[in-house]
């Protein structure tokens, strides 16, 4: 009996050992199972940082290149603005030589008007101020040219501007 009882007692532990070794490879399968699932997500998140990566490169590659381009239009935009400043710098500082010519030909058509001389003008007959129309008025806005100030007229600058304006900007 006692040999009986010990083989059922072996018996019954090897049972409950077999049953908790049955339990825990169920455990460990469900582990594995899981571990797969998540093996199966980070493949599909590599593989999307992946193509992430790889657009982010040509996106960069793509912005140099424009880049380089824009930098290349704007210093000829800049050549181009330069050169048209010169340009127009030039006419107009031409443009104030040909008011100076004016304002020393009305001046003086203005002193053979008050002091007729006996030999007949540049102008002919005509009177040169009605040949200018108004220069006084029109172009300066000046009543009397005598006191509209000495030297040459300038353009361009604030400082000319206000001296030609009386002081007003």
């Amino acid at each position: 009996m006692i040999e009986g009882s010990l083989g059922m007692i072996v018996e019954g532990l090897v049972s409950v050992l077999l049953m908790a070794t049955i339990f825990y490879c169920i455990s460990v399968n469900r582990k594995l199972e899981r571990l797969r699932h998540e093996q199966k997500g980070m493949h599909n998140f590599i593989r999307e940082l992946s193509l992430a990566t790889a657009n982010a490169d040509k996106a960069i590659k793509g912005l140099r290149s424009t880049v380089q381009d824009s930098g290349a239009e704007l210093a000829g935009q800049i050549d181009k603005s330069q050169a048209m400043s010169r340009t127009l710098q030039s006419e107009i500082e031409k443009a104030g030589q040909v008011m100076n010519r004016l304002i020393v030909l009305s001046k003086r058509a203005q002193r053979e008007r008050r002091e007729p001389s006996a030999s007949p003008t540049v102008f002919g007959e005509a009177d040169p101020l009605a040949m200018v129309g108004d220069l006084r008025q029109n172009m300066l806005g000046f009543d009397d040219l005598d006191n509209a100030g000495a030297g040459p007229v300038h353009f361009g600058t604030d400082a000319s501007l206000a001296a030609a304006s009386g002081g007003v900007k």
